[in-house]
């Protein structure tokens, strides 16, 4: 019964969010600006590397125990840029790569959450290692999570950010009230929406989701710089229709397994799409040590918004025994 009443909540939600984003869009969907459709060319500090199928691009640094840090959106490599730097100053080797789809990183056929666990692992192994720490943010977070579920003894410690274990939904609508974005990418329009008066929306979503930060023009203007690139629109929207399409049995049979091995959660007390106590929700899905950092004053970005405070917490994290 209870989620019979969720199913038609979430339904009237559905229809009501399509009626207002049809009166919405009429003022922020515009026409696609020549500038905003060209190709990137990757900075001279980008390297490229094959792994699972796709060739990814990557920011390196550092020298040691292999890190590896995973993006989300709206967001590439770079985001990680103050952070890494403090986690390879502690003595790490600190990959960051940009996530399939999002260029210079190539497109893939496959966005599924399983395909990205599936890339962290066969990133470690393209590095040489047998197993590495993997951190990541948003659907990186997703990423970190699958991949420390499926191939433990790759994953020697996880960090994931913003993005609670997927065991924290489970048969649990409410999240697209408090996260729409998934709901409203999955409209016909979802690709003008997102590139219109060049990329506006991208703006928007750091202020909804972000309301104590202001994104310098820089990190705006990265994100951007990759989803001008044709066909990195709907790439990057990939992950969210993707997430749809999955068998509901793999993703609940995924969700039960345990992580093992030490993790550490970061979140912001401000975060726009995510509650924190879907934290706690999520909580028994970890099995070995586990430590929840919570950040004030930040929102879904702590990489971005307190570098500083993140990446001290990754160090003291990957410094413990």
């Amino acid at each position: 019964m209870r989620f019979l009443q969720q199913f038609l909540l979430f339904v009237i939600f559905l229809v009501a969010l399509a009626f207002g984003y049809a009166a919405y869009i009429g003022m922020e969907f515009g026409a696609r600006p020549p500038e905003s459709l060209k190709e990137l060319t990757p900075a001279a500090d980008v390297k490229f590397i094959e792994a699972n199928g796709v060739r990814f691009a990557y920011i390196e640094e550092g020298q040691g125990p292999l890190v590896l840090l995973f993006h989300g959106y709206p967001e590439t490599a770079r985001s990680w840029a103050s952070v890494q730097h403090r986690i390879a100053g502690a003595g790490y080797r600190v990959v960051a790569p940009y996530m399939r789809g999002y260029p210079p990183t190539a497109f893939a056929d496959d966005y599924s959450v399983k395909a990205l666990g599936q890339d962290v692992v066969s990133l470690i192994d393209a590095f040489g290692e047998q197993s590495a720490v993997v951190v990541g943010h948003d659907w990186g977070a997703a990423a970190v999570y699958r991949a420390a579920a499926d191939n433990p003894s790759k994953i020697k410690k996880v960090v994931a950010l913003s993005i609670p274990h997927s065991r924290a939904f489970a048969g649990d609508l409410t999240v697209f009230w408090e996260a729409p974005h998934f709901v409203y990418y999955q409209f016909p329009w979802a690709e003008r929406l997102l590139w219109s008066r060049d990329f506006a929306h991208v703006d928007r979503i750091y202020k909804q989701w972000a309301p104590s930060y202001q994104p310098t023009p820089a990190v705006l203007e990265d994100i951007k710089a990759t989803l001008r690139v044709p066909g990195a629109t709907a790439s990057t929207l990939n992950y969210y229709w993707t997430l749809v399409r999955t068998d509901s049995a793999e993703s609940a049979a995924a969700a039960a397994k345990d992580i093992t091995m030490p993790a550490l959660i970061i979140t912001g007390s401000e975060d726009g799409p995510m509650r924190t106590g879907r934290f706690d929700k999520a909580r028994p899905a970890f099995t070995g040590p586990y430590k929840l950092v919570e950040i004030g004053k930040v929102g879904h970005f702590p990489q971005l918004e307190a570098p500083d405070q993140t990446g001290e917490a990754i160090v003291n994290f990957l410094q413990q025994p």
